[in-house]
């Protein structure tokens, strides 16, 4: 077995992969002789033993077993195509997708967030220029949940008084509503003082950098990095973390599963339902409203 794996190696390195590559087939096919008995097992036998353990062990995520699949299955061709050997086919193997909770930020955060924005005091009439836009932005991901490449999609003819044309994933559109005068007001606000910054006749971009442009995701990740450093909140977050926490808030405030996948724009409920494993609000008052106690 390790000749072949030795073999194998070289083959993949006549490929010029990097060798951080090379190393992980190297430890994959390393750990693949653990399961094979050279006395009374078969190469096909190591390769179901393997791949059970990989379906049973909890030991790696879904995603480190998913990528030991594919070194597998890369190493089983090498033998029936190079090394001409007659094997049996590799079981077939479906590795669930871990689901990961969703990061969000907590009202106090938020609320801290918010401040740091309104407080902060531009030094000349540049900054001032930016802070507003800066807000704008920030009220848009605090209170509509969109994503950074959402927010720099927008364009001039998407908004109406409050009315907004959000283009999702996938060219899939839907339309989001601001629906407090302070939320409006922060937009027109910028809206005024969005000629400073000379954008071409042309540019219908709603979001513009220093240059007159499009604002790119790149630029309001650092606005976000900026008053995340002013706020002191949690210094690893990221702009999604409010679309998490818009989410979130929702649900604990009430809101259905339904009405939330529609404003996130998420094609699949499943996506949407993750959020009910991080609304412990939403749980106590269930618990409150329909538990045996509090209801005999």
């Amino acid at each position: 077995m390790k000749n072949y794996i030795n073999r194998f190696i070289i083959y993949k390195k006549m490929q010029n992969l990097s060798p951080k590559t090379i190393r992980a087939y190297t430890t994959d096919l390393n750990q693949l002789t653990n399961h094979y008995d050279p006395t009374n097992g078969t190469i096909d036998d190591c390769f179901v033993n393997y791949t059970d353990f990989l379906i049973q062990t909890n030991n790696y995520k879904s995603n480190t077993k998913k990528r030991k699949l594919i070194t597998i299955k890369m190493f089983w061709n090498f033998l029936t195509d190079q090394e001409n050997l007659q094997l049996m086919a590799l079981p077939t193997i479906a590795i669930r997708k871990e689901k990961r909770l969703p990061k969000t930020l907590s009202v106090l955060e938020l609320r801290r967030l918010t401040s740091s924005v309104n407080d902060y005091l531009p030094s000349s009439d540049k900054k001032r220029r930016d802070h507003l836009r800066d807000k704008a932005i920030i009220e848009i991901m605090i209170n509509l949940g969109l994503r950074i490449s959402e927010i720099s999609n927008i364009n001039l003819s998407d908004y109406n008084n409050g009315d907004l044309i959000i283009h999702g994933k996938n060219n899939k559109e839907r339309i989001l509503f601001l629906t407090t005068d302070i939320s409006k007001q922060i937009i027109n606000d910028y809206l005024f003082c969005r000629k400073e910054y000379t954008p071409s006749p042309n540019e219908d971009s709603f979001f513009l950098n220093k240059y007159g442009n499009r604002l790119s995701i790149f630029g309001i990740s650092n606005i976000y990095k900026k008053y995340r450093y002013l706020s002191q909140i949690n210094s690893l977050s990221t702009p999604h973390y409010l679309r998490h926490s818009f989410a979130t808030q929702l649900l604990n405030n009430g809101a259905n599963l339904r009405d939330i996948q529609e404003l996130l724009g998420h094609s699949n409920i499943s996506t949407t339902e993750i959020y009910t494993s991080v609304s412990s609000t939403r749980k106590q008052k269930v618990l409150t409203l329909y538990g045996f106690r509090n209801n005999s």
